[in-house]
């Protein structure tokens, strides 16, 4: 995976939470078993979709992978 460039963000000190190392490959929605309340965080890039469990993120606060070979990081 292809490090962030820390120096585009603003850090203030230490790291509050571990992100979430997201893998690159996941399952098909319709096979994993969501209920259709749970809420979803959605990130495109050139067509290619990755979606993230926002009960997910609300406890890991950032992710961070490749899509579409360029890394990314989200926040919430």
């Amino acid at each position: 995976m292809s490090e962030i460039d820390l120096t585009l963000a603003r850090l203030h000190g230490k790291a509050r939470f571990q992100p979430f190392a997201a893998p690159n490959h996941g399952e098909a929605l319709a096979n994993a078993g969501l209920d259709p309340d749970d809420a979803l965080l959605l990130l495109e890039r050139r067509s290619v979709v990755k979606t993230f469990l926002l009960k997910q993120m609300t406890y890991h606060h950032v992710a961070q992978g490749e899509i579409c070979d360029e890394p990314y990081m989200i926040s919430f």
